[in-house]
Formats: C-alpha cells, sequence, structure tokens
C-alpha cells in the first residue's frame, strides 16, 4: 500500500544510527520484506541493511511465501493491504506452515491502523503490529523486542477453530468494507468539491500556464500531478512524461538523492524550501534553477499537495561564475603586480650597492701594480658583482621595469655567453646540448631581453621533464618564401634566424595548447608558477618582428620554434683597437643629483679624477638652487631618476626650460622609470643603468658630451 504522508524519513537517518537499539539486534538476521509499494520497500530494505540484516523483498503474499518456503526468513515484516494475497491471508498461511511458523510476522501499515485493526492482527497470529508513521529508531527497538521475545519460545499457532477462523475472516471484512466506505465517501466528496471548484481550477492552470517561471504540482509522496509549458520548454519532458514521476527524473546525479529527501522532510514538516541546484534536461544538457517548493493544505490544515516554482538561473549562473573567475584573474594580475613592485625595489637598492661595490673595487684596482696579488681577490668582486647584477637585470625584466634598447646583436654569442647559466638551470640529471650553426645571421633585439626569452624556455622545457632527460638547443639561418611564411600566420617573407628549444619530456596537452602563451596560463599548481614565462616570451618576439610557436608535442617531448627576422650585419668594430686610446678625459662642468650617498660620493670622485668639475646635490630641490646661484652654465646632468619628491626626468625638464641645450645622462637601478612609462626613451636622453664601473662611467659622460646638444629650436615669439 502506498505509504501516507506521515511516513517515515528513513534515509536521513540510515548511516546516522547509533545507540542500543542498533547495536542489540543479533548480526545478519534474515528479513523478508513483503510490500506491494517499492518505494516502501526500499526505505524500509535501507533501514534493515544499515543495522546488520540480509534483505530479501517481495510484491506480495504469493511471491512472498514462494521465497520464504524456498529460504525461510528469520523474520517476516508485511504490509496488509496488497494485491493477489494480501497481508492478513499471507499471516494465516505463514503460521499454518510448520516450518515458517517459527519466525515471527510483523503487520507494518500506513492503512490499517486502528486499535481494532491490531487486535485482528493478534488474532491471526502476528507477533507485532507497526505503523508506517513510527520513526525509525522505534521501529527498529520493536523489531528488536520481536526477535528478542521470540529466542526461546515455541511458535505459536494460529487455530484451527473453523468458528475462530470464521470470526477473523469476518472482523477483516468488516474493517476492509469500512475502510472502502469511509474512503468512498470521500471520494465522493473529493469529487463533488472539484465539480465546485472546476471553474476556479481552469482559470488557475490558465494562469499557470503562462506564467514564465517553471510549474509543478506533485503529491505527498513527490509524483508530479501537474507540470506548465515553460518546465516543457526548459526541461525537454512533456507533462505525459514526467505525469507520475517524481522530480529525481531531472537529477544529475545519485548525490543529489539526499537533497531531495531533505526538502520532501521539510515540507511534510509544513515548511517551505528554498534553493538552487543543478538539473538535467531531457537531452542530457544541464542547467540551473532557483525555486521555492511550499506545502499546499486542504481546509484542516492537511497537507495534500507541494506546489514548485523555479527560476531557470542558467545564464545568472554562467555570467556569476565569469565573474568570479576574472575576479580571480584580477586577483591574481594584483599580486604579480606587488611581486612586481617589491622585485623593482629590491633591484633598485641592490643596484645601488652593486655600484658601489664595483666603483670602489675599480678604484682600487686601478692603483694597483700589475702584479700585485690584491687584484685576483678584487677581480673576484667585480666577477660576484657582474653575476648580482644579471639578477637584478632578471628580477626587472620579471618587474617589467626595463627598458626596450634592441641593438644589433650576434645571437650565437649571445647564447655562447648564457651557456652556463642554463646548465645550471637545468641541473644535473639533464644533458644540455648546443647546435649554433655556421654563420649564423645577427638579429636586432634587446640583449637582456633575449636571455630572459631563452632562460624562460629552457625553464619551461626542464619543468617538463621528470627525472632524467635532454634538452636541446639550436641556431640556423632560414629564408622563407611567401609561401612558407604564410604558414606562421601574418610573418613577412625574409630572412629570419630559428632559435629552437627541444626537450624529452611528457609534451603539452592538447586541451592547453591554445592557451599556453595566454598572461596567467599555466597548468602548474597554484603557487608553483606566475603563468607569465611563455607570455612574456611571446611578447619578445612580436616585439622584435619575429614569430614564436610550438612546432611539435606529444609524449617524447616538446619544440618551441622562434623567427627572428635578420638584421643588416653587424657594423664593423666601433670600440677602441689594441693601439687606439679613447678619450675619458675632460674639463666640463657637470650637475651630479644623487640621493644615495654612497653613490653621489663614488660618482663624484670617479669624474673628477677625469678632470671634469662636478657641481653636486643629493635633493633635486638642492640641485635648481644651486643652478640658480652658479654664475657659469652646466654642460651635462648626471642624475638618479627615483629620488624623493621630484624624479630625474622632471628635474632635467625644468633644467632644460633654462637652458635647452643641456645634455642629460639618466641613471638607475629602475631602467624604465626614465622612460616616460612607455618603455622607450627619448632620443635627446641618454641612460646609464647600475650598478656601473668608473671606466663604464666616465666613457658613457664622454660619448654623452661629444654629442651634438639637442635643438633648443624655435624662440618663442615676443
Amino acid at each position: 500500500m502506498a505509504l501516507r504522508l506521515q511516513t517515515l524519513a528513513l534515509p536521513a537517518k540510515l548511516v546516522r544510527m547509533q545507540g542500543p537499539a542498533a547495536a542489540a539486534l543479533p548480526p545478519m538476521t534474515r528479513v523478508l520484506i513483503v510490500d506491494d509499494e517499492p518505494e516502501s520497500r526500499s526505505r524500509l530494505r535501507d533501514l534493515l541493511v544499515a543495522s546488520g540484516h540480509a534483505v530479501t523483498e517481495a510484491a506480495n503474499g504469493l511471491d512472498a511465501l514462494e521465497r520464504a518456503r524456498r529460504e525461510p526468513p528469520d523474520l517476516v515484516i508485511s504490509d496488509i493491504l496488497m494485491p493477489q494475497m494480501d497481508g492478513f491471508a499471507l499471516c494465516r498461511a505463514h503460521q499454518a506452515d510448520p516450518v515458517l511458523a517459527r519466525a515471527p510476522f510483523v503487520f507494518y501499515t500506513g492503512t490499517y491502523t486502528s486499535a481494532r485493526d491490531a487486535a485482528l492482527a493478534r488474532r491471526l497470529g502476528a507477533t507485532r503490529f507497526l505503523v508506517k508513521s513510527m520513526a525509525a529508531e522505534e521501529v527498529i527497538r520493536a523489531i528488536t523486542e520481536v526477535l528478542e521475545e521470540e529466542e526461546g519460545r515455541q511458535p505459536p499457532r494460529a487455530t484451527d477453530d473453523e468458528a475462530h477462523e470464521t470470526a477473523s475472516y469476518r472482523l477483516y471484512d468488516e474493517s476492509l468494507i469500512k475502510k472502502l466506505e469511509h474512503r468512498n465517501l470521500e471520494l465522493a466528496a473529493e469529487l463533488q468539491a472539484r465539480r465546485d471548484d472546476d471553474a476556479h481550477v481552469r482559470s488557475l492552470v490558465a494562469a499557470l500556464e503562462h506564467l514564465p517561471a517553471l510549474v509543478s504540482v506533485s503529491d505527498t509522496r513527490g509524483r508530479i500531478e501537474y507540470v506548465n509549458r515553460r518546465f516543457e520548454e526548459v526541461t525537454g519532458f512533456s507533462r505525459d512524461q514526467v505525469r507520475g514521476q517524481t522530480h529525481s527524473i531531472l537529477r544529475v546525479s545519485h548525490a543529489d538523492a539526499g537533497l531531495g529527501f531533505e526538502i520532501r522532510a521539510a515540507l511534510l514538516a509544513g515548511q517551505e524550501w528554498r534553493g538552487e541546484y543543478e538539473h538535467r534536461r531531457k537531452d542530457g544538457s544541464v542547467y540551473w534553477e532557483r525555486a521555492v517548493i511550499t506545502p499546499v493544505r486542504d481546509a484542516d490544515g492537511t497537507v495534500t499537495h507541494f506546489l514548485r516554482l523555479a527560476e531557470d538561473i542558467t545564464e545568472q549562473r554562467q555570467a556569476a561564475l565569469e565573474r568570479e573567475a576574472l575576479d580571480a584573474q584580477h586577483r591574481q594580475a594584483h599580486r604579480v603586480e606587488s611581486i612586481s613592485r617589491l622585485a623593482g625595489g629590491v633591484a633598485h637598492d641592490f643596484n645601488n650597492l652593486l655600484t658601489v661595490v664595483v666603483g670602489h673595487a675599480h678604484l682600487v684596482l686601478q692603483q694597483l701594480p700589475p702584479n700585485d696579488p690584491l687584484r685576483t681577490d678584487l677581480e673576484a668582486v667585480l666577477d660576484a658583482a657582474a653575476r648580482g647584477s644579471v639578477i637584478t637585470r632578471q628580477l626587472l625584466t620579471f618587474a617589467r621595469r626595463d627598458v626596450v634598447h634592441p641593438i644589433v646583436l650576434d645571437p650565437a654569442h649571445a647564447i655562447a655567453a648564457l651557456a652556463r647559466t642554463l646548465q645550471r638551470l637545468a641541473g644535473d640529471e639533464i644533458r644540455f646540448g648546443f647546435s649554433l650553426g655556421p654563420d649564423i645571421w645577427p638579429v636586432r633585439i634587446d640583449p637582456s631581453q633575449l636571455d630572459q626569452m631563452i632562460v624562460h624556455l629552457v625553464t619551461n622545457a626542464r619543468d617538463a621533464i621528470r627525472g632524467s632527460g635532454a634538452i636541446d638547443l639550436s641556431l640556423s639561418n632560414v629564408s622563407l618564401s611567401e609561401v612558407a611564411a604564410a604558414a606562421y600566420g601574418s610573418l613577412p617573407p625574409g630572412e629570419y634566424v630559428a632559435l629552437r628549444v627541444s626537450d624529452t619530456g611528457c609534451g603539452i596537452d592538447p586541451a592547453a595548447l591554445p592557451r599556453i602563451f595566454e598572461p596567467f596560463f599555466t597548468t602548474r599548481q597554484p603557487g608553483e608558477g606566475s603563468g607569465l614565462g611563455l607570455s612574456s616570451v611571446l611578447g619578445t618576439v612580436q616585439q622584435a618582428g619575429g614569430h614564436v610557436e610550438v612546432e611539435r608535442t606529444g609524449p617524447d617531448g616538446t619544440t618551441f620554434l622562434v623567427l627572428l627576422p635578420r638584421a643588416p650585419a653587424l657594423a664593423g668594430s666601433q670600440g677602441p683597437t689594441d693601439r687606439e686610446q679613447v678619450r675619458l678625459d675632460g674639463n666640463e662642468r657637470i650637475l651630479l643629483v644623487e640621493d644615495e650617498p654612497a653613490v653621489l660620493e663614488l660618482v663624484r670622485r670617479t669624474l673628477e679624477s677625469y678632470g671634469y668639475t662636478v657641481l653636486h646635490a643629493s635633493t633635486p630641490e638642492r640641485a635648481l638652487r644651486a643652478m640658480q646661484d652658479a654664475d657659469t652654465p652646466v654642460d651635462l646632468l648626471v642624475t638618479d631618476v627615483v629620488m624623493p619628491g621630484m624624479n630625474g626626468r622632471q628635474l632635467a625638464a625644468q633644467l632644460r626650460a633654462r637652458d635647452p641645450r643641456l645634455r642629460v645622462l639618466l641613471m638607475s637601478g629602475y631602467s624604465s622609470d626614465a622612460a616616460a612609462g612607455r618603455g622607450l626613451l627619448p632620443a635627446d636622453v641618454s641612460l646609464i643603468p647600475k650598478p656601473f664601473s668608473p671606466t663604464a662611467l666616465v666613457a658613457q659622460v664622454r660619448k654623452v658630451l661629444d654629442t651634438p646638444a639637442p635643438d633648443p629650436g624655435p624662440a618663442p615669439a615676443r
């Protein structure tokens, strides 16, 4: 018989049931459940299995008798009203069988619930009479008591007295007739009420059909009785397909069953439920709903139906997920920016320290005779400082505070100079090979960016190798025809230098391949990479007018191909030969502005040692006052870029407003601070990055002084 609204909510308690009631059950008792309602059988079965019993099931009395005689159970739990053979007839047959009668027989019903029904059941030989409205704990306790009472007791036998049997059946028939009469009266009343409300129902249904919400009405067992047109449109199910079904037809996975029981329990308790959940359409696609489910009561306050109003919020959920992803990307970008600022600040301060170390080491070195043993120590200091400057350049590149200063260079020479660093980067377990080819053409690219690009590609190759492996780096000259160049997108035909970085790693997931050059995209675990390595490689290559792509990838490894345009041939040596002497000294007047006292003193001593007259100031404001008081103009402004209050570019602009022909040399560990925020230096401004040696400083000073002064332009109209 179908369960009523008040049937016990078993699933929420299956695994939570503990205590004496559960612990006292004998292990692995064989229980036969007889009920024509599958849902009722399922719930009782789950309860008993969770308590450690072996359970078999039957849908009616005849099936139950056959199963019981084939494999006698230790306990029979049966509903009463069932087709073919009801529970009362089953109980009589059970008690009449000497073998089966040893097992207790328990009635478990939601229909026959009166005291008279219970008395009739006992007269027929039942051990206990339970109703389906009982809580799970009560059911387990009652079954435990039944099993304990039966131990050591002779099985009861139903009397064979014909008069007694006739009286029992008469009571049974009277009970059944009364219930049928009562139900007939209820049905007649319901029919009359439906006739009275027919017009109202028709107008209500018409309104529901035009609602933009998904509407469904189900009985208290959750079986759908009505859905509106919007429900059909969104789910793809017709009302004929869902009528009589539960909403589990829309369930995405069995894991969602718990939510269904939670909702039903709340509704049976008379509470409204609100929430969002994922459902599946008829075609298998997934959509999201925001639903309100409320119990519908009759005039007596009894819950008779559940009304469900839902809104399709799939687009809203997708938009929310996209916003969350965008917010996460913004947070990542802010995080990277914060790290970049920190890295840039560290590099700036470290460059100032390196400038002092390198400068004083060079000054001491110049004063030592060629065979002095201290020269070896000072050269070691300078070598360590040079390696430190490489680290600061890498920090500045990561911080995106490096000026793009492309020059024509020999890529083979650049890679050869970087070989030792790359081998250390790859590690001892990875064989690193070079194939630089003969007569490699020159390219025009920022040397620091070229170094960083190669480091990123080698790092990427190293991370793809698990354990031992190999990385090969090669250079070759290639000429691309118009047809060949078309294979590389918008790359124009011409001559290129091909750089390949190959590894024997695990390859790249095809799903990730289209996104590997996107900023912040990474296949590593969170915290193991910024996702900026390959995106910076792409930026460097594109800025140089080239092309980068994954040439091949698979289980045996990956090859990245970089094509850089051939530059005009390197000019002949523009530096001094062994027999030439470069002029570094001079007698010009220089205004030196630097807020770091140690650097200020070093640069002043260096310039004065080469014959220059130096006016020095520790702040831009003092420099402006010094210029106002000076009787003789200066030939060159040498200034740091990052200073408190006013930066070096602003100072240069103010001084050039007074003297447009003033030459400017900027010093900075933040090379991009000199570039007007665009990564490029003004044509009439020079830059020397920190750290620098005294010789490099005076060479740059001499070069700037020997350059023609800036054109002051037309005089302003008076």
